[in-house]
């Protein structure tokens, strides 16, 4: 019989990333147009307005916090549906996911953390079945109710899916029931726990739907290392018969002083987005060396990789043919030629990394009978673009409409202005400011750069702070102030094409010192009416009484508009 071809699928036109150095900034290329997942970008010929990038430099999976690019990052800004029911559908578009290396290199055995690659493998399939939901509800969703024995207790934006967790710290009546939705079809179903470092115990599953056994969530996480993690029972045995009955988690064990958190839970999709999950590439020795936690060998460094990865291959498995592994590490093959640092891969081994995200996706082949488009091109929020030509050397600001007021500053006050960058080679050398009266007594600030990935409309999370180690002094003298061109409180950025907010906060007002403003309305990127239909003109957010601590990570919430916000911008190298 003649061999014939595999079918030709669409390629998937909306991608999100999520991981660490291989897909942010410039890494160990030129500048971040030959990156890994640029010349991936490339390869598909999808453009930069159907690509969002939120990797962060030196993420780990398992490190909570949002900003830092791991586990937080993905439940906090995973954009999934919370409000649409049946036909449970794809959603957001495909993923490419890239982590590990730090996770081995800071908090792996060498670092003392032995269980690392069980919490990874939680995590990982966490995340995984969290990208293939197409409805997700909180644990305050009214599909889900609670014996006295469960509270409510606060969630956070650097480890949960919303505001919100409930939690058992005693067995009596420690009891959450879920109730599946009437038109749920069969879908495979995620619950959703809180590993936790110093608490933990036993959920055993019963119900009306059939689920039995239980989960522990005991052990997940490493005292001393982590405090939150994430780990899910996911069920795929159920039919769309089961639509209306229960699923009930009875806390029947406790650690000592310990308690089990539920997050949420969600329903995939049955034709479920693409998600590429690449492996971890061993290093070169003097890549192992920027890891001064790493202890051991080479060749035993060698195999904590190839441990973790038979994790990652494991936990892909455990997933349909849509969620695909790239095999990077086999790509790079520990070949020093394909390495810039001996960690960051070089053009070439960029070029060899995408190469293994292409068979990846070539794998992949639709799961139900519903098409290929249903598959390879869910709903996702493709956006238009803007073209913003910028000159080197030069300055600049948010779009704005005049000169403004003076500002005089107030301590504690934090303003935030809009600036899109839209060219791949932009890298910005300088924060400046202005003074519009020197004064006789210095003030300080502290200023950076927020992220907006999903152009949401306000600043999402810190990208860098400068000032982080201490405020800048404004000096008396009128005129601009700029950040150092090189040492502590320099700045040496490449960002991805997308919306950032350049963020200024008073610490001390000083005598006499007032800022140079923009007049609003901000082109673009601004709210310009009011909900009555009248015309707004801000320039910016504005926060107040916001302390002299160090730029948050996540933006404060509670922000208003302001017109006049102090000017900030950006020099280009």
């Amino acid at each position: 019989m003649p061999l014939t071809s595999r079918t030709q699928y669409p390629t998937p036109d909306m991608w999100n990333t999520f991981g660490h150095s291989y897909l942010q900034f410039t890494g160990g290329a030129v500048d971040q147009t030959g990156r890994f997942d640029a010349l991936f970008r490339a390869t598909l010929d999808v453009e930069y307005t159907n690509w969002r990038n939120r990797a962060v430099s030196g993420a780990q999976l398992v490190i909570q916090g949002r900003k830092l690019g791991g586990f937080g990052r993905i439940f906090q800004e995973n954009g999934k549906n919370t409000t649409r029911g049946a036909p449970y559908v794809g959603d957001g578009g495909a993923l490419l996911m890239a982590y590990g290396i730090n996770d081995l290199g800071n908090s792996g055995p060498g670092a003392g953390f032995t269980s690392l690659n069980t919490t990874f493998g939680h995590v990982l399939r966490s995340a995984i079945s969290l990208w293939r939901a197409a409805r997700v509800f909180d644990n305050t969703d009214a599909t889900v109710t609670y014996g006295a024995g469960f509270t409510s207790g606060a969630g956070t934006n650097d480890w949960s899916f919303g505001s919100s967790t409930h939690n058992a710290t005693a067995l009596t009546s420690a009891t959450f029931t879920i109730t599946l939705p009437a038109d749920y079809d069969g879908s495979p179903i995620s619950i959703c726990l809180d590993g936790n470092s110093t608490n933990g115990g036993t959920v055993t599953w019963s119900g009306t739907a059939g689920v039995t056994g239980t989960t522990s969530t005991s052990g997940v996480v490493a005292a001393g290392l982590f405090t939150h993690s994430k780990m899910v029972k996911r069920i795929t045995t159920l039919t769309s018969a089961n639509a209306g009955q229960t699923i009930i988690g009875t806390v029947t064990a406790l650690d000592a002083g310990g308690s089990v958190s539920f997050d949420c839970w969600w329903i995939e999709a049955k034709a479920a987005p693409p998600i590429i999950v690449c492996n971890v590439a061993r290093l070169v020795t003097a890549g192992y060396a920027l890891y001064a936690s790493w202890t051991g060998t080479e060749a035993a460094k060698d195999q904590n990789v190839v441990d973790l990865n038979a994790v990652i291959a494991g936990i892909v498995a455990e997933f349909d043919s849509m969620v695909q592994l790239a095999d990077i590490d086999s790509a790079m093959n520990k070949t020093t030629a394909y390495f810039w640092d001996g960690l960051h891969p070089n053009e070439w081994g960029a070029a060899r990394c995408a190469d293994a995200c292409m068979v990846a996706l070539r794998r992949m082949t639709p799961t139900t009978d519903l098409g290929t488009a249903a598959n390879f091109n869910v709903p996702s929020p493709r956006q238009g673009s803007i073209v913003r030509p910028r000159i080197g050397g030069s300055y600049y600001t948010a779009e704005y409409r005049a000169n403004g007021t003076d500002y005089t500053p107030v301590a504690g006050d934090v303003w935030a202005i809009p600036f899109a960058i839209s060219q791949g080679r932009e890298r910005y050398i300088r924060l400046c400011m202005r003074l519009a009266a020197g004064g006789t007594v210095a003030g300080t600030v502290r200023w950076g750069i927020y992220d907006d990935v999903g152009w949401t409309g306000a600043p999402q999370c810190l990208v860098q702070e400068p000032t982080s180690a201490a405020a800048l002094s404004l000096g008396t003298v009128t005129g601009q102030v700029q950040s150092p061109s090189s040492g502590t409180g320099s700045i040496n950025l490449t960002l991805d094409p997308g919306l950032y907010w350049l963020c200024l906060k008073v610490i001390t007002a000083g005598t006499g010192q007032t800022y140079e403003t923009l007049a609003g309305p901000m082109s673009l990127f601004m709210p310009n009416l009011t909900s009555a239909g009248a015309r707004l003109t801000p320039a910016g957010w504005k926060l107040t009484g916001q302390g002299s601590t160090a730029l948050a990570d996540v933006f404060p919430a509670g922000a208003a508009l302001s017109d006049n916000a102090p000017l900030i911008g950006l020099q280009l190298f």
